[in-house]
């Protein structure tokens, strides 16, 4: 049985050996090997815009999709950010793991040496999907969330959400509020040539006293954003000394965050931002003042519509 088994292999390395001189498997494996290998994608910046120069050819059929690999990174360093936001109506946090499209670093600081295909930072990223996966010991790989991205410039960043995230939690109460600065005025107003009505006007500030209590479960410290939203276009106290305008009498809301522990920014009219790091295990509250300075508010006094000759 030994030798027959010798011979068995002998035979076997012989047909090898002629399969490897036969010219057509030889043009077959280099077709192979090509396949397998990506091809090379140079990428050159044209006045607004980039063009992506692919190696070689390519034969694309009618109505068939075809997909080349433009970009592969690998340890592409993330962020973990935790946000909450007036906009979604959300009661809890929501994590997101974040990225820059910017050059990758070593250890140093220094630019690592790789390829365009290997490296950010050298072409914007075109529209397209980005997905996360986390990777066990064992090799395998867990899909943890996912994005659809547009253009994004050189420099920027590339947030995916990857879910709730219950760790976190934020309490908000009202401590207090009044209103103060009342001032009615009656007037009346020109209908036409001939008649009036009379009408009553009211100003107001009314200031609100707000406290926010956040806990983080997590091992180690936490990034948080959270988003405010005021009905109102807001004027914000963000640090230092009172802003611009801070005094005026013009209608908005007047928002002091001052003494917030973190950075402040007002992200639009309606909507005010404030960053935190928070310790693990620990609470930590946010105060903060919101005073509405409501102009020209009704009711009407002349309710009936009745006129007048001027």
């Amino acid at each position: 049985m030994q030798q027959v088994k010798a011979q068995s292999r002998t035979a076997g390395a012989k047909e090898d050996a002629a399969m490897e001189d036969n010219p057509v498997t030889k043009s077959f494996a280099k077709k192979l090997a090509d396949l397998e290998k990506a091809k090379d994608v140079v990428k050159q910046g044209l006045s607004e815009y980039f063009l992506f120069t692919i190696e070689g050819r390519e034969d694309i059929k009618d109505k068939e999709p075809k997909r080349l690999v433009a970009l592969k990174a690998a340890d592409v360093p993330l962020e973990s950010i935790y946000k909450l936001s007036d906009r979604n109506r959300d009661s809890g946090f929501t994590k997101f793991y974040r990225f820059k499209n910017v050059k990758l670093l070593d250890d140093n600081g220094k630019e690592k040496k790789l390829s365009g295909m290997e490296n950010l930072g050298l072409s914007p990223l075109p529209n397209g999907a980005v997905r996360l996966f986390s990777e066990y010991k064992s090799k395998d790989l867990a899909y943890v969330g996912g994005t659809e991205t547009k253009y994004v410039p050189i420099g920027d960043r590339v947030e995916v959400n990857v879910g709730p995230d219950k760790d976190i939690t934020i309490s908000r109460r009202l401590k207090d509020e009044k209103i103060a600065n009342v001032v009615a005025r009656q007037y009346k107003r020109r209908l036409d040539d001939k008649f009036a009505l009379y009408y009553d006007l009211i100003d107001y500030d009314e200031t609100f006293f707000y406290e926010e209590e956040l806990v983080s479960g997590k091992p180690m410290p936490a990034k948080v954003e959270v988003e405010r939203q005021f009905d109102a276009n807001v004027v914000l106290w963000g640090e230092g000394q009172e802003p611009k305008g801070w005094t005026s009498n013009e209608p908005g809301a007047y928002v002091d965050l001052h003494a917030v522990g973190g950075r402040v920014e007002r992200v639009d009219q309606q909507h005010v931002k404030y960053f935190l790091d928070l310790k693990p295990g620990k609470k930590q509250r946010v105060e903060y003042i919101v005073t509405y300075k409501r102009r020209e508010v009704g009711p009407e006094l002349n309710s009936e519509k009745k006129r007048e000759l001027l």
